[in-house]
């Protein structure tokens, strides 16, 4: 319980940063196509306070130690109106919250590499899993994770997920109203998919074990660097 209490408190900084990029970027790109909304409702600024969801907060943690971490921010409200062209537009404001997680993952990556390179140089040893050490190379390798994860979990086409208004602006309005249908009962689906569908098990652990190897790699080249 202590080690799973621990890991979630380095896993926070990586989860917050991704989350509020990632609402940022919705923000920001509905401002770019026309949409004030955002702007007016104080959601284009990188402030965390401005995007966290208390009670989304509170589940992923809650959730945490219950084998999975569900969680969510506040959405950011648009008007399709305020778009010059609304189904193309909102296809693009969608698909740019997971596109800033992918986008994150370079400098997630750089700081691995930065922090390999920096233990090996200055003989910084491990202890064991809960060495400082250990702890920040754990906080690094999180926001690679969460951030693959997030864009990843965000392109599934079911309500609220970014990848619902994808399909939804490219499916036209027989899409639009299956999801309208299945809307009321969006967080259930969810809550099922995670717990009692094999799929979900298969699509997320290649993904949570490609970060982790990745990671892993990145630190290594950066010790092998510092070796010369």
């Amino acid at each position: 319980m202590e080690e799973r209490i621990l890991t979630l408190v380095c896993a926070l900084p990586a989860l917050v940063a991704g989350l509020t990029v990632h609402e940022f970027a919705h923000a920001w790109a509905a401002d770019r196509l026309g949409d004030d909304t955002p702007r007016r409702e104080g959601r284009l600024t990188l402030d965390p306070m401005a995007h966290l969801d208390l009670f989304g907060s509170l589940f992923f943690v809650l959730a945490w130690f219950s084998g999975y971490g569900l969680g969510w921010a506040k959405p950011v409200m648009t008007n399709h109106r305020n778009f010059a062209h609304p189904r193309r537009d909102s296809a693009l404001v969608a698909v740019a919250g997971p596109i800033s997680n992918i986008l994150q993952v370079p400098f997630w990556l750089a700081a691995v590499f930065a922090f390999g390179f920096a233990a090996q140089k200055f003989g910084i040893q491990t202890g064991g899993g809960v060495s400082p050490v250990d702890l920040v190379g754990f906080v690094l390798t999180s926001g690679i994770m969460l951030n693959i994860g997030l864009a990843a979990f965000n392109m599934i086409p079911i309500p609220p997920l970014d990848g619902h208004w994808i399909l939804q602006s490219l499916g036209g309005r027989p899409i639009e109203e299956l999801f309208d249908m299945i809307r009321p009962f969006s967080f259930l689906l969810l809550i099922l998919l995670i717990n009692f569908t094999p799929l979900f098990d298969v699509a997320l652990f290649p993904i949570q074990s490609l970060a982790r190897e990745l990671a892993y790699n990145v630190a290594q080249a950066g010790q092998v660097l510092a070796l010369r």
